[in-house]
């Protein structure tokens, strides 16, 4: 499931982010990042070496947030 897939334009479409890509894409630093992860706002994979974000997990966060928990 965290493989990339094609979208509808034959581009092929992120599924995980690196932490650091997380941090860039909230305007964050990566321990705030991190943080999120402890508290589980945020979820992630850690089957390879470096923690890895999905994409659904940041959409998530982004929802609850931002919309007082109403999804």
């Amino acid at each position: 499931m965290l493989r990339s897939e094609l979208n509808g334009s034959g581009r092929v479409e992120r599924l995980c982010y690196t932490v650091s890509e997380v941090s860039e894409m909230l305007a964050v630093c990566e321990k705030s990042v991190y943080n999120l992860l402890a508290r589980g706002l945020l979820k992630s994979s850690s089957a390879l070496r470096h923690k890895r974000i999905t994409k659904a997990s940041i959409d998530e966060f982004i929802s609850t947030t931002c919309n007082g928990g109403v999804k």
